[in-house]
């Protein structure tokens, strides 16, 4: 190793003595006894000459240096009883200073201090913390202090041995690989370092055994150097320490997994501050696939969910707070759970309690019948007030701002009302949920906006995630339905502490700009557009008065104005087909009743999947596929139609092939222009 030579003193006035006295008067006279004025000089080097000057000196018989080096009178050089002196062993350390003469000892009051090099040759290259390194060189007595790189210093009374070439340490449990400090003593201390690193040992990770666990479970890490882990941290939430462990020995430890416990990153603790990452541990939790039926009506089916690791799950919670407990459930295994949906349930994600006591959602959504009107989402934030523990914040850049506004709600009783006076005011929506991310489970973030008056945009924002969702440009004075994809909105993936609504109209600094924002929520599959009124109706919960109702063919029964399966307001068209080419008629009385017209729009329910076609009294027809259990828009260009429009004597809502005796519910029939 390079040795590095640190000086430690500077140049001192070599001639400079240090005065002492052996009695208590420093100036005797006419005496007898060895009396000791003064030697020096001051911070003289090993090997040189140091003179001791006073009276009676050619009675001195030896002289005792520091730790204990005796020199012998004999050794003494140009002995007169005024003075004599000598070399200075190499071994000699700074003390007080003893002359041994005939009548006794005399002490010096005064230190007699030196001039030393320090020369570090060697270190320990690597050390695991407890336990020892050896530091080599010269003058290593000299050494009164070592500071280790993460400044955990070992004072001299604390080291284990110590010589003029060999110094002992033991590492501290503290301790990081880094460059070792030395500070020295002597007529002018220093600190100094050597070019040489000393490694520090670190706990080395080879396995996690399983990597995919449970709680509750034991995990098995195997490696080198682990009797070092002091901690296993699982999140910053959950951690064990080491008197916890199931065991632990240098080569393996193994720890019961917490029940808290998510999948991520598991980070080794010690007493130093290096953290050791070692990789990920996957934490195995229930996972529904797929709901059964859906929609699914409570109180009336039982539901099915399949997935995986669900003998996990000893607890459902359902939209509406309804608990099922697993002793409630119908069938129970790892990958199905079939259970009696209660009357209370309503729309929205199911959560799981485990066996363990670990909560989440299972991924799945119950979806309930279409009660038709504005499209239901499967969890609320804003719905004719707050929902679900969320807050009204103050938000910025308004004039005011209203949550139970009643002047022009999308779909309920209210909307809130914000008057901006700045282009970049929000509207300011906190998560006191008690959930970091309720947003976990579902895949989009829904809310409709009326801006009045004028064109505009509005921006969707989290709290805290440095990024915001532009949702198209649309126009004023209606309403407009938002889908933000949760994958795509900045932050989604981190705890949620806030939702912004924020205007971006570039006139509100001069313009009181007001927005309407209502049917604020999640779902996990793409919403359903709101309903939009057609131009002109031909049936809203009744015929419309230039339209009368035939008797048709193929049906058993038939109700104009049914209350039972409404899509909009308080009736539908409910008939009942027992033939597969049934039909149900209505007449216009002018047969110019589509003329000027580009579309025919209807609502169609069918109870499981089939088909329908809307036919005109020529024969000519427009057919659909129908998916059953809700209301499905059907849309017939009627530019395709242009001789049946021109002279219409009736049309009909025809049964295309579909299995006979089979129940169909039609609402809201309309045209556009």
């Amino acid at each position: 190793m390079k040795n590095l030579i640190i000086n430690i003193f500077s140049i001192l006035a070599l001639l400079a003595l240090i005065t002492f006295s052996s009695c208590e008067d420093d100036d005797p006279v006419n005496t007898s006894e060895v009396v000791l004025s003064s030697f020096g000089p001051s911070g003289v080097e090993h090997g040189d000459e140091i003179i001791f000057i006073g009276q009676n000196l050619d009675k001195v018989t030896s002289v005792v240096l520091k730790p204990d080096i005796t020199v012998d009178r004999s050794q003494f050089i140009g002995v007169s009883s005024e003075t004599f002196r000598l070399i200075v062993p190499q071994s000699a350390e700074a003390g007080k200073v003893v002359l041994n003469t005939s009548n006794g000892q005399i002490e010096s009051k005064t230190v007699l201090s030196f001039k030393v090099d320090v020369v570090i040759t060697a270190i320990t290259p690597e050390a695991k913390p407890g336990t020892n390194i050896l530091i080599s060189g010269t003058k290593i007595n000299w050494i009164e202090s070592v500071t280790f790189e993460s400044d955990v210093t070992v004072e001299m009374d604390d080291f284990v041995s110590q010589s003029e070439t060999e110094l002992v340490v033991t590492v501290p449990m503290e301790a990081q690989s880094g460059f070792l400090i030395f500070s020295t003593g002597g007529t002018d201390p220093v600190t100094f370092a050597i070019d040489q690193e000393l490694i520090v040992t670190v706990p080395t990770v080879t396995s996690l055994n399983p990597s995919s666990i449970k709680h509750e479970e034991n995990l098995t890490i195997t490696g080198t150097d682990l009797d070092l882990v002091t901690e296993l941290v699982f999140t910053p939430e959950v951690s064990i320490s080491s008197s916890s462990f199931v065991s632990q020995s240098e080569t393996e430890i193994v720890v019961t997994v917490p029940a808290t416990v998510e999948t991520g990153a598991v980070i080794l603790k010690q007493a130093s501050p290096v953290d050791i990452e070692v990789g990920e541990l996957t934490i195995i939790l229930p996972v529904g696939t797929s709901v059964s039926p859906s929609p699914a009506v409570p109180g009336v089916d039982n539901l099915t969910i399949t997935g995986t690791d669900l003998d996990l799950v000893s607890k459902l919670t359902l939209p509406g707070s309804v608990e099922v407990n697993a002793t409630e459930f119908i069938s129970h295994s790892a990958t199905e759970i079939v259970f009696a949906i209660p009357d209370a349930a309503t729309q929205g994600a199911i959560g799981y309690e485990t066996i363990h006591g670990y909560s989440n959602n299972l991924g799945v959504v119950l979806k309930l019948p279409s009660a038709g009107g504005f499209p239901t989402l499967d969890y609320y934030i804003y719905k004719d007030g707050l929902q679900n523990g969320w807050q009204a914040w103050g938000g910025w850049g308004h004039v005011s701002q209203d949550y139970e506004n009643d002047e022009n709600a999308a779909d309920g009783d209210f909307a809130i009302k914000s008057v901006f006076n700045d282009n970049w005011g929000a509207i300011q929506i906190n998560n006191g949920t008690g959930v970091d991310n309720p947003f976990a489970g579902y895949n989009y973030l829904v809310f409709y906006v009326y801006v009045q008056g004028e064109e505009s945009d509005i921006i969707a924002e989290l709290s805290g995630s440095g990024g915001e969702y532009y949702p198209p440009h649309f126009t004023g004075d209606q309403y407009h339905q938002i889908v933000v994809p949760l994958a795509e909105l900045p932050g989604f993936g981190s705890p949620i502490g806030q939702l912004h609504i924020k205007n971006n109209n570039p006139d509100a600094g001069t313009n009181n700009t007001i927005v309407f924002v209502d049917e604020i929520g999640l779902t996990v599959d793409m919403p359903e557009a709101p309903f939009e009124a057609p131009d002109t109706y031909i049936y809203k919960d009744a015929l419309d008065a230039g339209w009368q109702a035939w008797d048709g063919w193929g049906h058993s029964s038939k109700d104009w104005e049914s209350g039972n399966n409404t899509f909009q307001g308080s009736a539908s068209i409910e008939v009942t087909y027992n033939d597969n080419w049934g039909a149900l008629q209505i007449h216009p009385l002018s047969s110019t009743a589509l003329v000027g017209y580009s579309e025919l729009v209807l609502y169609v329910y069918f109870e499981s999947d089939g088909n329908y076609a809307v036919q005109f009294n020529d024969g000519a027809e427009a057919s659909f596929a129908v998916t059953g259990g809700e209301y499905n828009k059907i849309v017939i260009d009627l530019s395709g139609y242009s001789a049946e429009t021109a002279n219409l004597n009736e049309l009909r809502f025809k049964n295309y092939g579909t299995t006979q005796n089979h129940t169909v519910y039609i609402d809201e029939i309309g045209l556009n222009f």
